[in-house]
Parts: structure tokens; C-alpha cells; sequence
């Protein structure tokens, strides 16, 4: 008796005994990933069908053309790319052609397709990132390597396998130290048969503020408008002497004495002395700053304080030149001085708030 109850207790655990749950699904490679992105698209025939984009939004446009081809600004100020890469100002009527960081920023912005599609051409690496919610929605996390050794990572909601976020360290103003953003990718539309986005709120990752400037959403796209290549090109600028002597000036950034030279000859000048140069030193200051002419760029805006002492701009400009080069006690001192005489510079406050944090 003792040993038929044992089996039948063996025999009634064993009818109610619980199978363990199945394992996860593998989770997908990053050319899977890729290959569900693409068709949640539309199809890499109707991505690749899309030629050009013009996009519009109140006080924002854009132009894009396959290869790489881009244009974005107005008549004040303007930049992008018709196979070299330029910056324009209105006033004085000035073009740069520009070399070193703002160039790889302008290639980074010249391909037509988003990482994940040109991950299919050549020069490209992808490679899986650990999985992260995003706005707490799962996503696929990506890491997307460019032909010049920049990255970017991604992140691809895994209901809808639509890219829904990015991540990247570059400086926000190709200028300093890189800041690490993200950007929330939403509001994809249907454009000639396949998605594309046109929401991207991009922040700052260490502060969570957003970066208004590189946000936004486009409200009206026409695709595969005929654009020539000229299309693309700078606005004629102007021959001004201002403008002659600016272009000199970034022509001899790397020397920095000739290039303070070409302006202070400007300056000293009876003929050209009273022209204001404010605006188009501090434009060039900058684009010196930008392209790596630091000493260059520190010279001719500390040119540009002393001579507009009252100026907020221009002190709020060499403060950004003192913190490009490592001396930020000095660009502190001049984001105060900056706000002293404009307390509503919304700019120099956030440079402030951005101030580094001693170790």
C-alpha cells in the first residue's frame, strides 16, 4: 500500500507540474536590425527613389540632394555644400570656404540617407550596442562608425523598428570641447512612398537642456524637385574692401600676426577706417576658431572687445574664443561682462551655466 500511494503521488505532482517558460527570442543582429528598419521605411528601392528634399519651417529651410549636396539659411546668413563646403554672411557680402572641423561637420550633414541605410555602402561599420528604453519604449541600441572614424549611435523602437533616437560627442558650434547630445526622433511621414522624419529635438546629455537651435519639426517637404548643382552654391557675395580684406584675413589664419595684419592695415587706413567691422571680424574670428586658427581667432577678437568695449556681443565672443583655447577664467570674466551690459543675453548666461567643473 505504502508504495502504490507513493506513485501516486509522484503521478499527481508530475500532472500539475509547471514547464519552465521558453527562452527569450535571440535577440537581433545589427544587419537584421538594419534590414527591419528599411522595410518599416518603405523599402530601400523607394529610399533610394527619394533624390532630393527641400524642407521647410517658419524661419527654417533646407535643401538636400543625393550625393552630397546641402544648403541651409537665408539671405543674412547662409552655409552648406556644392562638393566643397562654405559659410555666408550678408553683411559684408562674405563667403568662406571652409577646411579642418566645420568641413567634417559639413560631410557628416551631406549624406543624403540616415547611418543605419548608408551602413550598406562602403566605409561604413555597424555594430550592436546594450539594448536601453528610450522615452520608455525598448529600443535596439546601434553603434554606426562614418568612413572618417565618427560615431554615432542609435536606437530603434522595437515594435515599430523606426530609428527613434541618436547619440553623438561633436561640438555644438564645431568649435571647442565635444558635447555629448541626444536627439528624439519622431513624426515620420510618407515622401514618395517611403518614411522619413521630420521631428528632432535634440539635448544636452550632462544637463538634459535642449539645444534649441538644432531642434524642430519641418512642416512642409517636396521631394525630387530639379535642383542643378549651382543650386547649392554660395549667394554671390560682394566685392567689398571689407569683404577682400576678411578673405585675407582667413587665408592667413594660420600665421596669426598676418592675418591681425591684413586687418589692422584695413583699420589704419583713411579710406576704410570708419567702416564698421564688428559684425564680419567676429564672423571671421569665429570661422578661424572653427577651422583650428585659435591664436589667430583669440587676436582679432580681443581686437574686436577693445574696440567695442560697450558691445555685449563682442564681449560674450571673446569669451568663447578664451574658453575654445583652455582659459576660462578669462572667458567667465567676459560672459559677465557680456550680461553686465546686456542682462537678457540668453547666450552668455547659458555659457556661464555651462561652465566647466573643477576637479
Amino acid at each position: 500500500m505504502r508504495l502504490h500511494a507513493t506513485l501516486g503521488l509522484a503521478a499527481a505532482l508530475a500532472a500539475f507540474r509547471i514547464d519552465p517558460a521558453p527562452p527569450p527570442p535571440p535577440s537581433p543582429t545589427a544587419a537584421e536590425i538594419v534590414q527591419r528598419f528599411i522595410a518599416a521605411r518603405g523599402g530601400l528601392a523607394r529610399i533610394k527613389a527619394v533624390r532630393s528634399l527641400v524642407l521647410r519651417a517658419p524661419g527654417r529651410f533646407m535643401a538636400r540632394a543625393r550625393p552630397y549636396y546641402w544648403k541651409v539659411g537665408d539671405n543674412e546668413y547662409a552655409e552648406g555644400s556644392d562638393g566643397a563646403p562654405w559659410e555666408y554672411l550678408g553683411d559684408p557680402g562674405l563667403v568662406l570656404r571652409t577646411s579642418d572641423a566645420p568641413a567634417a561637420a559639413a560631410r557628416h550633414t551631406g549624406y543624403f540617407d540616415d547611418p543605419l541605410v548608408s551602413s550598406l555602402e562602403p566605409g561604413f561599420a555597424l555594430e550592436r550596442l546594450p539594448d536601453e528604453p528610450i522615452g520608455g519604449r525598448p529600443a535596439y541600441g546601434l553603434r554606426a562608425t562614418y568612413p572618417d572614424g565618427f560615431q554615432m549611435d542609435l536606437f530603434v523602437d522595437r515594435e515599430s523598428w523606426l530609428v527613434i533616437a541618436s547619440r553623438k560627442v561633436a561640438p555644438v558650434h564645431a568649435f571647442g570641447k565635444g558635447i555629448a547630445t541626444e536627439t528624439r526622433i519622431s513624426d515620420y511621414r510618407p515622401v514618395n512612398g517611403a518614411l522619413f522624419p521630420m521631428t528632432f529635438r535634440e539635448f544636452v546629455i550632462a544637463s538634459g537642456k535642449p539645444l534649441e537651435d538644432m531642434s524642430g519639426t519641418w512642416t512642409s517637404v517636396e521631394a525630387n524637385t530639379d535642383l542643378p548643382p549651382g543650386y547649392f552654391s554660395p549667394p554671390t557675395a560682394g566685392a567689398t574692401p571689407q569683404a577682400r580684406m576678411l578673405n585675407a584675413v582667413f587665408a592667413a589664419r594660420h600665421v596669426a600676426t598676418d592675418a591681425f595684419g591684413w586687418y589692422r592695415y584695413f583699420k589704419d587706413d583713411p579710406a576704410t577706417a570708419a567702416v564698421d567691422t564688428e559684425a564680419g571680424l567676429e564672423f571671421v574670428a569665429y570661422q578661424c576658431l572653427k577651422n583650428g586658427a585659435v591664436p589667430a581667432g583669440l587676436l582679432l577678437l580681443e581686437e574686436n572687445a577693445r574696440e567695442h568695449p560697450r558691445s555685449a556681443k563682442a564681449h560674450f565672443g571673446l569669451g568663447r574664443a578664451y574658453r575654445a583655447a583652455g582659459r576660462e577664467a578669462e572667458a567667465q570674466a567676459r560672459f559677465r561682462e557680456a550680461l553686465a551690459l546686456d542682462p537678457s543675453f540668453t547666450r552668455a548666461r547659458q555659457a556661464l551655466d555651462e561652465a566647466p567643473v573643477p576637479h
